[in-house]
């Protein structure tokens, strides 16, 4: 498992960035464009035990995108665009792994701009469904894939040239497909797909609201949160572990796209006692058998209502040595109001994905 374990990766993941995607678009009326964009490529390994997945890959996507201009955040990067992809690939085994269907909401956006060209870059994160995963009776040789639903990531670096007076934008540039489930199912060691990347986009005017909405979240210096998440230990012992984390967040905003964050987490996590005593029954445990302490600190980036989260932290306390001392956390709060928001997230140690959690959130 590697860190791209994480991020945006679940099915919570593809419904709250849809919310964003729909809300987003709403607000302005600019150029819309409709893509078809094809991934040549192959499935790499990352461990011993998924050699055997290697393999040419190819992808279709049919893409439908915004250029965002009028709403205060867009201001502060570099002709913006949100889309929503849908993905088809063929993994190259199809008795192992088999084909993907994904749906991703994404952002785009420039980072040098020429007289008839730029360089691009574009990432996503999304739901995806792998018609192919491990089976102990049909499939044991995929040891990368657990469950069928999966989290989808992509993050790409593109060049796109253009001339005035054309519709159409084409790009070419590589970048990287990671299909994984966040350890809700084992095995979950995930597949990366390293790819190029060719697309053409067609953009289509459109006349602008004379009075378009604008919105932006205010600048809060405090958060209080509740999440759930789930996750399997062992390949020979199926057991479903629950866990439970509050936690609260001080905000310091540097501008309107760039803020942060210091906090500190209580996670309940009954692992430990499981992997020390995997016999023993996990009923009547006291809290210090189970919970987990840590302080983190972070940064948060603003694309419309979503803060993109990225957390290093370390635990003053946990029951067992069984988790590296620090901690990383990848994922995204969606503002609903000014108040409230709904939150999803990854936990790592070092790469490894320890579990993802979705709950709600609090600003003060």
């Amino acid at each position: 498992m590697v860190c791209f374990d994480g991020v945006l990766k679940k099915g919570l993941a593809f419904l709250l960035l849809t919310v964003l995607s729909s809300w987003a678009w709403c607000q302005e009326r600019p150029k819309m464009a409709i893509g078809f964009n094809y991934y040549p490529g192959f499935l790499v390994a990352h461990r011993e035990d998924s050699k055997n997945l290697e393999a040419h890959t190819h992808g279709f996507e049919l893409q439908i995108s915004k250029q965002q201009s009028v709403q205060p955040w867009a201001g502060f990067y570099k002709k913006p665009e949100i889309y929503m992809g849908l993905l088809y690939m063929n993994l190259g085994t199809p008795d192992l792994v088999g084909n993907a269907f994904a749906a991703m909401p994404g952002i785009e956006t420039s980072l040098k701009s020429f007289s008839h060209s730029e360089i691009r870059i574009r990432l996503s994160t999304g739901l995806a469904y792998l018609t192919k995963k491990f089976d102990i009776y049909d499939n044991r040789r995929n040891q990368a894939i657990g469950s069928h639903i999966n989290g989808v990531m992509q993050g790409f670096a593109t060049w796109e040239t253009h001339k005035l007076n054309n519709p159409w934008h084409l790009q070419i540039g590589f970048g990287l497909t990671h299909f994984s489930n966040g350890s809700y199912r084992v095995p979950n060691l995930g597949v990366n797909m390293p790819s190029l990347y060719v697309g053409g986009n067609y953009l289509i005017e459109q006349k602008p609201h004379r009075n378009p909405i604008k919105d932006t979240l205010d600048n809060r210096a405090w958060q209080f949160y509740a999440a759930y998440g789930f996750k399997e230990r062992s390949l020979t012992k199926t057991t479903g572990f629950h866990i439970w984390n509050i936690g609260a967040t001080r905000i310091k905003q540097v501008n309107l796209k760039r803020s942060w964050r210091f906090g500190s987490d209580i996670y309940i996590d009954k692992t430990h006692h499981f992997i020390d005593y995997p016999d023993e029954p996990l009923t009547g445990l006291s809290l210090p058998d189970m919970m987990e302490f840590g302080v983190y600190a972070g940064h948060q980036l603003l694309i419309s209502r979503v803060y993109f989260i990225t957390d290093i932290g370390f635990y003053p306390y946990k029951p067992s040595a069984n988790k590296f001392i620090t901690y990383q956390r990848l994922g995204f709060n969606y503002h609903f109001n000014q108040h409230g928001y709904i939150l999803a997230a990854l936990k790592t140690h070092f790469g490894i994905a320890d579990h993802f959690t979705w709950g709600f959130g609090y600003r003060l």
